[in-house]
C-alpha cells in the first residue's frame, strides 16, 4: 500500500510536492500580477487525466483562459515529444517484465489485463510486457477508465487553437523525461508488485485523488499522492522542485510578454518550493481564485 501510492504521483500528472507543509489556500486556479506586470497571467492545477465525466472546467477557469493571450503547458505535444517519450515508456536492451518479476506475478499482471481492461495475451506480450514498471502502473489505471476520459492538456489545447491563442511549453521532452528516469527501477518493479496483489485498491485510490482535486484541496490531494515521497527523495529533488526552479524563469518572461494562462500539475503549486510561495517570493502578488 505504501509503495502504490508513489504510482499516483504519474497519474497526476504528475502530481507531486512534500508534504512538508506550509501553509496555502485550497485552488486549483490562481491569479499572478504585480511587480511591473501590465496584465494579470492565471496558473490552473490540472491532472494529466480525468474520467469524462469528472472533468471539471468551472466558469472563471473558462473566462480567465479567454481573457489570456498564451497558454503554457508543461511539455510541448508535438511528434518529437511522443517519440521521446515513448521510448521513456519501454524498458531497455529488449528487455521485458518477464526479467523483473516472477512467473506468478507475470500471470497474475496478464489475468488483470485480460479480465479488467480486456486487453488480450498477444496485446500485452507485444507491447505492454516491454513497459518500464512506473509507466505500466499508469497505464493501467487509465486503460480502466476505457474511452470515458479527457486529457486536460488536449482540451486546453484545442480551446487555444480555436481561440488563435499562442501555445508555449515551460521545458522541453528531454529534461522531462531525465527527471522521469530518476526513479530507481527497483523501486518501480516494488511499486508495480503492489499494483498486481491488489489493482482495486490502486483504482480505488485514484478515484480518491480525483475526488480531492476537484475539490480544490491541493494538500489532502497529496496525501494521496505522495505519501512515500520520503523514499524517493531524489526524485522529490528533480521531478518536482528541481523542474519548478528551471520553469520559474521561463514563466516570468511569458508573463512579461502577455497575459498568459499557465497549466500545470496541481501539486507543482503547493509548499515552500511550490511555484505559489517562488512567484510571492520573487515579488509578485499570487492570489487564489476559489
Amino acid at each position: 500500500m505504501y509503495i502504490r501510492k508513489a504510482l499516483l504521483f504519474f497519474i497526476a500528472v504528475i502530481i507531486s510536492t512534500s508534504l512538508k507543509s506550509q501553509s496555502i489556500d485550497n485552488a486549483l486556479l490562481w491569479e499572478v500580477s504585480g511587480n511591473n506586470l501590465t496584465e494579470p497571467s492565471y496558473i490552473f492545477g490540472i491532472l494529466k487525466f480525468i474520467p469524462e465525466d469528472e472533468y471539471y472546467m468551472p466558469k472563471e477557469v473558462t473566462d480567465k483562459f479567454n481573457s489570456s493571450k498564451i497558454l503554457a503547458i508543461e511539455t510541448t505535444l508535438d511528434h518529437h515529444a511522443r517519440h521521446e517519450l515513448n521510448k521513456a515508456a519501454h524498458l531497455e536492451h529488449h528487455e521485458s517484465l518477464e526479467d523483473y518479476l516472477s512467473k506468478d506475478e507475470i500471470k497474475q499482471l496478464k489475468s488483470i489485463f485480460h479480465d479488467k481492461l480486456s486487453i488480450s495475451e498477444l496485446k500485452f506480450n507485444l507491447v505492454y510486457k516491454k513497459f518500464k514498471p512506473i509507466m505500466l502502473s499508469t497505464t493501467m489505471t487509465r486503460l480502466s477508465l476505457g474511452d470515458n476520459i479527457k486529457y486536460y492538456e488536449f482540451e486546453l489545447m484545442k480551446m487555444a487553437n480555436a481561440q488563435d491563442k499562442a501555445i508555449v511549453s515551460l521545458e522541453t521532452v528531454e529534461s522531462e523525461v531525465e527527471a522521469l528516469e530518476k526513479i530507481k527501477l527497483e523501486d518501480q518493479v516494488s511499486a508495480l508488485k503492489e499494483t498486481i496483489s491488489d489493482f482495486d485498491s490502486q483504482i480505488s485510490e485514484y478515484n480518491e485523488l480525483v475526488e480531492a482535486y476537484k475539490s480544490g484541496d491541493l494538500h489532502k490531494t497529496l496525501e494521496y499522492s505522495m505519501h512515500p515521497i520520503e523514499i524517493h527523495d531524489e526524485y522529490e529533488k528533480h521531478f518536482v522542485f528541481g523542474r519548478n526552479e528551471r520553469w520559474l524563469p521561463r514563466i516570468k518572461d511569458y508573463m512579461n510578454q502577455g497575459s498568459t494562462f499557465f497549466a500545470v500539475g496541481a501539486s507543482h503549486l503547493s509548499e515552500t518550493q511550490g511555484l505559489i510561495n517562488m512567484l510571492k517570493l520573487n515579488g509578485y502578488t499570487v492570489t487564489p481564485l476559489k
